[in-house]
């Protein structure tokens, strides 16, 4: 996430939207109610946060592991795998910044595993330097110095062509610091959702110190949900396409922009649905049992989304030049499914909770 700008939506709502986003019957006479409130955020704290973060620190030890074996054979073969061992790890990352809330952020983890833009001149400095390249100089550096983009940086080379014969001894060292830390601060996340934020979310309105009230937890999902489209639409689209500058986009040395900016996306119908690892009962069931159209008009705004992202067929950096209406257009469709969620989707919540 770009920590030098961070955009929340806020959009002025009337009165009159949250009787337009609740069904005619009023959700609060439902007798299970409370059952299915309960249900849904016991199920997106453990199987859809907490599982992510998991799933992140296990793929964390994966990339470890291959940067290892990268530094003692260094070929081309053990360079790839690294590489995608990278990119698996961004994708669970990516989905998980639609739930972007808790330790992840309370924590300053955020910033510190996945501050961009990076300036490459910056890292070329540390490694011509006499610096001792290992975990505890690595966890001293400026955010933008640690994390994904340098482990990137380092794997594929500032034009994305690097072979395994170019990486340095140097390059090595420092790339088996970074990703030592990105490990350890994957863990602490996990860690924390594990040994008790799980808990503070599942029990919000129960004793929860975190939530007290389980309309508190429900606005959070949904005011993250939102932002992460205001942060893709705004931020990690907009700024590299007004300025006309690839080395803004978020992931330029890997080319993997797009696929970042799709996996953001696709992690709002994950918490929605209240499916990550398994399926579970997610937001998608209260709303289902009120009000179907506002159910159809979500799922509609996230396909659009997700297919205006999939149009764009040539890497970011390049086309924020050649595909501009493309870039536009993905703007626009993410900013639309932005407006339900906040001004249709969190009143409904608010309603349905009170």
């Amino acid at each position: 996430m770009n920590t030098f700008i961070k955009r929340s939506l806020a959009l002025v709502l009337p009165l009159t939207l949250l009787g337009l986003s609740c069904s005619k019957n009023n959700p609060d006479n439902n007798a299970d109610n409370s059952t299915l409130k309960t249900e849904v955020l016991a199920n997106i704290s453990a199987n859809v946060c907490a599982a992510s973060y998991e799933d992140m620190y296990a793929k964390t030890q994966e990339l470890q592991a291959a940067v290892t074996a990268l530094n003692t054979t260094t070929n081309d073969d053990n360079l790839a795998t690294a590489r995608v061992k990278w990119k698996a790890i961004r994708t669970t990352w990516e989905q998980s910044e639609a739930w972007l809330f808790g330790p992840v952020e309370s924590e300053n983890i955020d910033p510190r595993i996945d501050t961009w833009p990076v300036d490459f001149n910056a890292l070329e400095t540390i490694l011509n330097s006499n610096d001792v390249l290992n975990e505890a100089y690595v966890d001293g550096l400026d955010d933008a110095l640690k994390g994904f983009h340098p482990i990137e940086y380092l794997l594929w080379g500032q034009n994305g062509t690097k072979t395994a014969a170019q990486l340095k001894p140097r390059e090595k060292d420092f790339l088996a610091a970074l990703t030592q830390n990105l490990v350890k601060l994957s863990k602490e996340v996990r860690d924390n959702w594990t040994n008790g934020y799980t808990a503070q979310l599942a029990n919000a309105g129960k004793g929860s110190g975190e939530f007290t009230t389980q309309q508190a937890a429900f606005v959070q999902i949904a005011d993250a949900m939102a932002g992460i489209c205001g942060e893709v639409a705004d931020s990690k689209l907009k700024e590299p396409f007004d300025a006309q500058d690839p080395m803004l986009e978020e992931s330029p040395f890997a080319k993997n922009s797009i696929t970042d900016f799709t996996n953001n996306i696709k992690g709002i119908l994950a918490i929605y649905q209240g499916r990550f690892t398994a399926d579970g009962k997610g937001i998608e069931d209260v709303v289902r049992a009120n009000n179907l159209s506002l159910d159809a008009e979500i799922k509609s705004k996230h396909a659009a989304a997700i297919a205006a992202l999939g149009a764009i067929d040539k890497p970011f950096g390049e086309a924020i030049v050649s595909e501009q209406s493309k870039v536009q257009n993905a703007m626009t469709k993410i900013t639309e499914l932005a407006e339900v969620l906040d001004s249709k989707l969190k009143p409904f919540l608010i309603q349905y909770t009170k």
